[in-house]
């Protein structure tokens, strides 16, 4: 098997058993995040393709879609999940935004290394801190829709 096959059973299998933590209380929450994270996936990946940014050379139902079904479908909108479900609404504002820097640098530096070493993804006119701004981009916004929606505290 591939390295690239690896990666992407093992991401998706990480992000299914990730669900288990969700807590149960944060179900509908959840579910809300998740979709409406789909739709800004859908969106912003699609675009960035046919624009012809980013490639995936070797990725899942290449013959209905050119994105990453993984990332754009399940990594991310999990991980946003997992944001709203454990926010700490109470915390410093420079404490959200140390969260927010963390995630988005971590998922940057593990796209970057993908592109770098493996055929999962390819940077045609893209660079690294569009990863980064975009991804922050689709944190905040599903922290913010999740505030507003659910009539939430704090947006930070």
């Amino acid at each position: 098997m591939k390295l690239e096959a690896v990666i992407l059973i093992a991401s998706s299998l990480i992000s299914i058993i990730s669900i288990v933590f969700i807590p149960k209380h944060k179900w509908m929450q959840a579910q809300f995040v998740f979709l409406f994270v789909q739709l800004l996936t859908w969106v912003l990946g699609l675009s960035v393709v046919e624009l012809r940014l980013l490639e995936y050379p070797y990725r899942e139902l290449s013959s209905i879609n050119r994105t990453s079904f993984v990332f754009e479908y399940l990594i991310l909108p999990l991980l946003c999940v997992h944001l709203n479900a454990r926010f700490p609404i109470h915390a410093a504002w420079r404490a959200k935004i140390g969260l927010y820097a963390g995630i988005t640098a971590v998922l940057t530096v593990v796209e970057y290394l993908l592109e770098r070493y493996t055929e999962v993804i390819t940077y045609t006119g893209w660079q690294w801190y569009w990863t980064f701004i975009s991804v922050w981009f689709v944190l905040w916004l599903s922290r913010l829709t999740t505030v507003w929606f659910f009539k939430q505290d704090s947006v930070r």
